[in-house]
């Protein structure tokens, strides 16, 4: 009783204060709603009438079932012959025929002030540490977001979301109740590092295709200047049956226990594992003869294309596992092993979590998980073509009950 009361007052407060929807998950945790990222998922819908397809947003693909998707849509389409899209369209044309990609989108509107405001959350960016966009990018993306703040007021966009706020609300207590208040604690100790902060958004707005397995999550930084903080941005990720209007729906798409545990987790370990394994991108390279064309193959409909790709999600993974195991939690470390090596075939990850007890037994030796990866690299290092494939065939049929 206490949590909803809680959530409520944190409801209005958010929502009076800023347009922006929060509940605080923990006093370093929150998640949210971005009108920025709202937005532009707006914007780029019309946009897309233009340039036929984007990312995950395709042109003529029915939306129905993502209600704000398709929604908004149907209430912004009177704008889809303005200037301001017709702009928008031009750079984003620009960006994903360079890119292939909308993240570094995303990752500039988060380190932005809400809409209508102008400029950087954090504008010391010396003491940030914030990473400005280079060449092109350093141009089209703040032309991108001064056309974003531009449509934002043009087409009242936060007067849909104020009337829409019933939705938002439901769709975060939807995903709020399967993120545990013990999960970033522990995410810091396995690691041994500490973030100033955490913060995830949900994006009612933004686009996948139809599929019972179609989501899409993103990890983006924001740069303060207490230091980085992790943050992530997921999609709905259960198809939504049609209702006539937006008050109609009692279910709100969020309501994943298992893809919400994945992500919350997911995305916001990259941020311990990626920076420091930046060290070793040359010895990787390398080391390029690993990643056999039987991994290869098996691995590139799941993204990873090459054996740095292949490492860092081989460790977030095991990360994963790990941490799911310190918080006592032996269903749910099952349920990430039958995901990662049987669904995902990341095949080497029951060698590297049988390594990685040796971190774990020796903390003061290994007091942070960057301490020990030199003894991971080394461990892979030594590994063989030949082995990798006799991992791979040993684990490609993997089940949980097996080990």
């Amino acid at each position: 009783m206490n949590k909803v009361y809680f959530l409520f007052i944190i409801f209005i407060y958010s929502f009076s204060a800023n347009a922006q929807y929060k509940v605080q998950l923990t006093n370093k945790a929150t998640i949210g709603v971005s009108t920025n990222i709202e937005t532009y998922f707006f914007a780029e819908k019309l946009a897309v009438e233009t340039i036929d397809n984007y990312v995950f947003d395709i042109k003529g693909v029915d939306y129905t079932h993502q209600p704000i998707v398709h929604f908004a849509f149907e209430h912004f389409k009177p704008f889809k012959n303005d200037p301001i899209i017709i702009r928008i369209a031009e750079i984003l044309k620009q960006v994903r025929d360079t890119l292939g990609d909308n993240g570094p989108i995303l990752d500039y509107l988060l380190n932005q002030k809400d809409f209508p405001d102008k400029g950087f959350r954090f504008t010391n960016s010396s003491r940030s540490g914030r990473k400005q966009p280079a060449g092109k990018l350093g141009t089209l993306l703040p032309e991108l977001t001064d056309s974003l703040r531009r449509f934002y007021v043009k087409a009242a966009v936060s007067k849909f979301i104020a009337d829409n706020r019933s939705f938002y609300e439901g769709a975060l207590k939807e995903i709020s109740k399967d993120i545990s208040n013990t999960t970033y604690p522990a995410i810091e100790k396995w690691y041994g590092k500490r973030f100033p902060a955490y913060e995830l958004y949900i994006s009612s707005a933004m686009p996948i295709t139809p599929g019972e397995d179609s989501y899409r999550g993103y990890g983006p930084a924001i740069w303060s200047p207490k230091g980085q903080i992790p943050a992530m941005i997921v999609s709905t990720s259960k198809m939504l049956k049609p209702q006539k209007s937006l008050k109609g729906y009692k279910e709100y798409g969020f309501d994943n226990q298992s893809v919400t545990q994945f992500l919350t987790v997911h995305e916001i370990s990259h941020s311990f594992v990626n920076p420091p394994l930046e060290t070793y991108a040359k010895k990787l390279k390398a080391d390029s003869a690993l990643f056999t064309p039987t991994l290869r193959d098996t691995l590139a409909s799941r993204g990873i294309r090459d054996w740095n790709t292949c490492v860092t999600e081989h460790l977030v993974r095991v990360g994963e596992i790990r941490i799911a195991v310190s918080m006592g939690n032996a269903k749910e470390a099952n349920r990430l092993r039958a995901l990662h090596i049987g669904d995902y075939k990341c095949v080497l990850i029951p060698m590297l979590e049988e390594k990685v007890n040796e971190y774990e037994q020796n903390r003061k030796k290994y007091p942070n998980f960057e301490v020990y990866l030199p003894k991971l690299i080394d461990f892979l290092h030594q590994l063989t073509p030949q082995k990798i494939d006799e991992q791979f065939r040993r684990y490609n049929h993997y089940k949980p009950n097996s080990k």
